[in-house]
């Protein structure tokens, strides 16, 4: 009787704990999670660790498991995580390196999901003509151009895109360059957009901050 009694108590315990967890979901991904907490944003991976010390165990589109100061929560997209989150002044989202020391991230053009890889050294978004099709981006009426390339000069379209957004910060019209044929893998997220942010890095961490 006393070890059922207690495998009752530690069975109630497991909700109140869920119910509390500190952090919010803000997006859901395969393997990744947007977490807000303590007033910024972050892209956490499976098996990374956020800047507050947040693990992430596990996550697919309806859920997220984490870790936080030896407790585990289990934390999803729900009316009550978006409807009481405290909107911060000037949206922000770090972002950790990948073992190659690149920063990428999920988000989206006009709307529709991609996966972007920050690039200060391209001067505009840039992306293939595939991921362009994708987002439904009429490319072909934007203005014809070449592009110099990894593998050579490539024909391409300069267009002005409506909208990218990553995380919590969105910046509007967009200039970008669409890329004839399947490069580069990942859409660039290049100086049109990143001009219009704070950036800092420090330990492997990229934080973007809406400029307003």
């Amino acid at each position: 009787m006393k070890s059922l009694l207690l495998a009752l108590a530690l069975t109630l315990v497991v909700p109140a704990s869920h119910a509390a967890a500190p952090m919010e979901v803000v997006g859901l991904f395969r393997d990744m999670a947007v977490i807000r907490m303590n007033g910024s944003e972050s892209l956490v991976k499976v098996g990374q660790t956020s800047r507050d010390g947040v693990q992430l165990l596990s996550a697919d589109a309806s859920r997220a498991v984490f870790t936080y100061q030896g407790r585990q929560y289990e934390v999803g997209l729900t009316n009550r995580v978006s409807s009481t989150f405290k909107k911060v002044e000037k949206p922000r989202i770090s972002i950790n390196s990948d073992g190659l020391g690149q920063y990428r991230i999920r988000g989206a053009i006009n709307g529709r999901f991609t996966n972007f890889l920050v690039d200060t050294g391209a001067s505009v978004v840039a992306m293939s003509s595939n991921d362009a099709r994708a987002a439904g981006i009429e490319y072909e009426s934007g203005r014809a151009g070449k592009v110099q390339t990894a593998q050579g000069v490539t024909d391409s379209y300069f267009v002005t895109l409506g909208s990218v957004t990553i995380g919590s910060i969105t910046a509007n019209n967009v200039d970008a360059a669409i890329i004839d044929g399947e490069f580069p893998e990942d859409v660039l997220l290049g100086m049109s957009f990143l001009s219009q942010v704070q950036m800092e890095e420090a330990g492997g961490v990229l934080t973007l901050t809406a400029r307003n």
